[in-house]
């Protein structure tokens, strides 16, 4: 390492410890301030907070970028303009906060400033059509831009999901050795830790739209200065920030989405984000935001591994991002956080018949639709896949032709097998073995059509053995996991969430099984099993479903107080009276229920 570059990574680490100590100490002072002059968050209905916070942090936070950014950055070109920026968009975010302003005049400010900081030189680079750049870098600005004001809607969600993109911006900038980006993206780092220390759960203060706005847009110029790379393809050039910043553009646009398909004006605000479904699911407010600091941190690390693969692999991965994020997306529909869907629900029940259109056909079916357009995409992606696997990553031009002739084919065979196996009959949540044996069907014979097909058409010339099995079983693996995701997600939000009555069965045969995945699934989160007792020496300390055996029943009363029980289900069938003697023995005392259970279905 040079000592250039030592000097200004140097410069760096301390242009952001600045950023951290300038908002550390000023954030006390805003939020004192804005208690005494009543610029405080109160309860709203139909908003997430239930307490009377401080607003203004986004003045503490813009202190302190401005303070390191004029002590450390040298204020030329691009900076000069972020700068600009930065201070207009705080402006317009201190006056909503303090006065509020009409959504739509406040997109105009956005795309006015957005304009301020393109023509200062910081843009998309699109070799082809380099005017396309203009628009394309005025509204991801505008994006990011509401995407943390958005995301700024549980305690420490925006100020810890931005500190780690801009840690991933800074590695990226890093890489690609710009070291002027590193330091900007370090003071970021800083301004985001020194407010996270007031903001994190229980937050003392909100870093309200003069914050998220300040946020956005200099991590949205950053995302773009820091990776972006001549290209003639759009995506390639999108793909690096867009997965950076990946948890709040998803959250912006499923929240959009949700709202418009249930009538709701996606223009106000309201608890229908991807960290209060989360919430109602059963997670605490400080898992939620633990969960999507992880989601965001994996998103950047996989940002930073297609920078070293090729175009069209890194393309590849973008894409099963794009699916994963559509499961999840799936999965958190089914949360009910719309107050009018029973009532909308009634008024059309009530009301005269009358026809229903296409549109609304296929919002009554949008979930198989859905189901199709991801198993589309697999399809597609998991063939290109199958191609850079086989090759080792290389793509010569006569394979790009081979795949652009087959695709079609291929596309039509398994999607056609998979309609035909009955794949679109299933619901996902409730997957089963028969299930997955229906998905293995369903592939394998897509497969041999796609074989059939390319033998009959072009009588396999050019085409590789090889790549239709890497094919195979990539689309197995991806229909089979994208069929499996609810049910991971179901049996991770059970153990994260971790509330409920404390439930310890008795039994660990297959009528302490049966008890126990009733309580997993039908009865969360009322209920929450903290472990099985049985006399079986062998099955002590292994695990059901997660759940472990503690030991035998001579546990029961150290068991009941360590894990302070409420409830003790018997599953064993036939019980004996001496071990129903005991179990009323240690229960009663305690003020613990107990009951026997001989069926997989108990009202607990």
């Amino acid at each position: 390492m040079t000592s250039h570059v030592v000097a200004w990574l140097g410069t760096a680490g301390v242009a952001g410890l600045t950023a951290f100590s300038v908002t550390l100490l000023l954030t006390p002072v805003v939020r004192l301030a804005a208690v005494r002059l009543g610029w405080v968050g109160r309860p709203v209905e139909g908003r997430w907070g239930r307490r009377t916070i401080a607003r203004l942090g986004g003045v503490g936070m813009f202190a302190g970028f401005l303070a390191a950014v004029s002590a450390w950055v040298p204020l030329d070109g691009p900076v000069r303009g972020l700068l600009l920026g930065t201070a207009l968009v705080f402006g317009l975010g201190l006056l909503d906060d303090v006065r509020g302003i009409p959504a739509s005049l406040k997109l105009v400010g956005q795309l006015l400033i957005g304009c301020v900081v393109v023509l200062n030189g910081i843009r998309i680079e699109f070799a082809p059509w380099p005017w396309l750049s203009i628009p394309l870098s005025v509204l991801w600005f505008v994006l990011v831009m509401n995407a943390f004001n958005l995301l700024d809607n549980m305690d420490g969600l925006a100020a810890g999901v931005g500190a780690i993109a801009a840690a991933f911006c800074a590695l990226h900038a890093v890489l690609a050795q710009q070291w002027l980006v590193v330091s900007l993206d370090c003071i970021l780092i800083g301004v985001c830790l020194g407010f996270l220390l007031f903001n994190f759960p229980p937050a003392k203060i909100f870093m309200g739209d003069s914050g998220s706005h300040v946020l956005g847009l200099n991590l949205a110029a950053l995302a773009l200065l820091g990776s972006w790379r001549d290209s003639t393809h759009l995506l390639s050039v999108l793909a690096v920030p867009s997965l950076v910043l990946a948890v709040p553009i998803f959250d912006t646009c499923f929240v959009t989405i949700q709202r418009l398909v249930h009538r709701q004006s996606p223009f106000i605000g309201g608890t229908d984000h991807v960290s209060h479904r989360l919430a109602v699911l059963g997670l605490s407010t400080r898992r939620t935001v633990l969960a999507l600091y992880g989601m965001s941190a994996c998103l950047g690390a996989l940002s930073v591994a297609s920078v070293f693969l090729k175009p069209l692999a890194a393309l590849v991965i973008w894409l099963f991002v794009l699916i994963a994020l559509v499961l999840v997306g799936l999965y958190l529909s089914r949360v009910k956080v719309y107050r009018l869907e029973e009532r909308d629900a009634a008024a059309d029940l009530s009301s005269v018949a009358r026809p229903v259109t296409l549109i609304e056909t296929m919002l009554l079916h949008k979930r198989r639709l859905l189901e199709i357009l991801v198993d589309f995409a697999i399809v597609s992606g998991t063939y290109v896949g199958a191609y850079l696997l086989r090759f080792e990553g290389a793509m010569s031009g006569e394979a790009q032709r081979l795949i652009v002739q087959s695709l079609p084919v291929i596309l039509v065979a398994k999607i056609g097998s998979f309609a035909a196996c009955g794949l679109y009959r299933g619901v996902w949540r409730y997957l089963s073995l028969s299930d997955l044996t229906t998905v293995f069907r369903a592939v394998t014979l897509g497969s041999l059509g796609s074989l059939l097909a390319l033998l009959y058409l072009w009588r396999f010339e050019g085409y590789s053995r090889a790549v239709l099995i890497i094919d195979w079983a990539l689309t197995f693996l991806a229909v089979g996991g994208s069929r499996v995701v609810e049910r991971l997600l179901d049996e991770w939000i059970s153990a994260a969430a971790a509330r409920g009555v404390p439930v310890l069965i008795i039994g660990a045969g297959d009528t302490g099984e049966r008890v126990f995945r009733y309580l997993r699934h039908a009865a969360r989160p009322t209920c929450r099993v903290v472990g099985f007792l049985d006399d079986d020496a062998r099955k002590h300390g292994s695990l059901i479903h997660g759940c472990r055996v503690l030991g035998g029943r001579a546990k029961l009363a150290s068991v009941l107080r360590d894990h302070q029980v409420r409830q003790v289900l018997v599953a064993v069938s036939d019980p004996p009276g001496a071990l129903l003697e005991e179990v009323r023995c240690c229960c009663e005392p305690l003020g613990v229920t107990w009951k026997v259970v001989t069926a997989g279905i108990v009202n607990a």
